[in-house]
């Protein structure tokens, strides 16, 4: 599945991330998404994105990145998840919609982002 899938509850939204194989490093991802998403002061509009993966002193970063759009960098930290999708986990506050978690389908693990906001 090239597109991701969006699934709402009251705050938050999962996106199902498609054509994702993980070793040491996650392999590009395509997720679509659904609302404008907030990183920092950069906001990314809704649409389609790559995300990529690489560790750097210890630490596990993510770099989202659009055709026409601003890069941004998300921290994460791994911690233990079991899924059958890989997915991307939005959350809201007040208006605006982060990242929160990135779920690896099969893997035994997921991260949280640590400085999405």
């Amino acid at each position: 599945m090239k597109n991701a899938f969006l699934r709402i509850g009251s705050t938050c939204a999962l996106l199902f991330a498609g054509s994702a194989m993980f070793a040491a490093t996650i392999n590009p991802i395509t997720v679509t998404l659904p609302y404008a998403v907030t990183v920092g002061s950069t906001t990314l509009p809704s649409g389609e994105y790559e995300m990529t993966s690489f560790e750097m002193g210890g630490e596990q970063f993510f770099v989202v990145h659009g055709d026409r759009t601003p890069v941004v960098t998300l921290r994460a930290e791994r911690v233990e998840g079991d899924s059958d999708k890989t997915l991307v986990v939005l959350s809201k506050d007040g208006d605006k919609w982060h990242f929160d978690k990135l779920t690896v389908a099969g893997e035994g693990e997921a991260f949280v982002f640590t400085n999405a906001k």
